[in-house]
């Protein structure tokens, strides 16, 4: 029986967006990026990286672990080879045929065969790695004849933070997934209910709306004073009053779309000190959103805090979003500089004595200025306070 296409929750594989088109392009900017850098090859074990340049739905792993080439990209052949991480085919693009998916293994003596089997992969001179291990960089030689092994994470990090169309859709889809799924959690704040609790709500309206794999697993918290967000979650029942912090996010097609909001717990309305935190917040944000344009810098952005008045949070308040978090885009006095067509997440934290006030938006840059994302209400205290609804 076909799968009902609930709101957002059409798969990657229907009409929504022409996939074969995107993984196409991403492909051939990445062999476009190697033939410039003089790479005869790359292997990768970064999930973002093999998403990117072969397409293949797989398990998503994203916590630490040791470097495993699970693609292999042959400059010469232009063929990409992937490690199959599910039970089989059917999560495998139609252009990536099945003599260029290898199996799972974690033997090195098996890698070592795989490998060497695959086209071309031999006669490679310059390898580009996105991380290395001891045994694995004598793992390559033995393959490639002892060869040039260079970094390529920077070069995969600047072609997936400059977005082609088709990724900024992703992208929507990704944010619509996750608002609704933080509204419904929003909408059953009550004084009795905990964090904990409006966790499985949100993952709840996740799962309906299609997508099991977060971004973010969602932070419930009560929003208190200090220099770092809140971002775990309340396990004690929230109380008539609190002022709470909702974030979350929703990874579709493997492509991020994540927020934050601050909600009042209470049927009675917010009292002014809530309210002028949440104009303080928007001062900030103003100023951040502002400062999305291309050329624009890590500093610009950073600076944003002073010229609205307010303390700089201790966490980086811009950091790039694609293929899942792809990094700070700036820590304190950041250089990086913006371009069109990057998406970036925007943190405004700012506090008083008793409460913060946390909001985070996802922008894109364009060259006619600054794109808001993110269109999910701001609650009860920014209606109190005559703000955005």
């Amino acid at each position: 029986m076909k799968t009902p296409d609930i709101g957002t929750a059409a798969r990657e594989d229907r009409t929504r967006i022409d996939f074969s088109a995107l993984r196409a392009a991403r492909r051939q900017r990445v062999f476009a990026e190697m033939e410039r850098l003089g790479l005869d090859a790359c292997m990768f074990g970064r999930e973002s990286n093999v998403r990117y340049v072969a397409g293949q739905r797989r398990l998503w792993t994203s916590n630490t672990r040791a470097y495993l080439p699970s693609c292999v990209v042959v400059s010469a052949t232009k063929r990409v080879h992937v490690m199959s991480l599910s039970a089989s085919m059917e999560d495998s693009p139609e252009d990536l045929p099945r003599e260029d998916v290898y199996g799972r293994s974690f033997d090195g003596a098996t890698l070592l065969g795989i490998f060497a089997a695959l086209p071309g992969l031999a006669d490679a001179r310059r390898v580009g790695v996105d991380g290395l291990t001891v045994s694995m960089r004598g793992l390559i030689g033995q393959v490639c004849r002892d060869p040039a092994i260079v970094g390529a994470e920077a070069m995969m990090r600047t072609l997936r933070r400059v977005k082609l169309p088709g990724e900024i859709e992703c992208i929507r889809v990704a944010t619509a997934v996750a608002e609704s799924s933080l509204q419904r959690a929003a909408d059953a704040l009550r004084p009795g209910i905990t964090g904990s609790d409006l966790r499985a709500i949100y993952l709840d309206r996740m799962a309906t709306l299609g997508t099991t794999t977060f971004a973010q697993q969602g932070s419930f918290q009560i929003a208190r004073p200090g220099p770092t967000p809140p971002w775990s979650t309340e396990k004690r029942p929230f109380a008539q009053g609190d002022v709470v912090t909702l974030s979350g996010g929703a990874l579709w097609a493997g492509y991020e779309g994540s927020l934050a909001r601050t909600w009042w717990c209470g049927e009675d309305a917010p009292p002014a000190a809530s309210r002028t935190l949440h104009v303080r917040w928007h001062n900030v944000m103003d100023q951040l959103v502002d400062r999305c344009r291309p050329g624009g810098s890590g500093a610009d952005l950073a600076a944003a805090y002073d010229v609205a008045g307010e303390a700089r949070p201790s966490v980086p308040v811009a950091y790039a979003v694609g293929l899942g978090h792809e990094g700070p885009f700036l820590g304190s006095g950041g250089t990086s500089e913006l371009a069109t067509d990057m998406v970036i997440a925007l943190r405004g934290w700012v506090t008083d004595a008793e409460h913060g006030y946390l909001g985070e938006e996802l922008v894109r840059v364009t060259d006619d200025g600054p794109e808001v994302l993110t269109k999910m209400s701001h609650g009860p205290i920014a209606r109190a306070a005559g703000g955005i609804p």
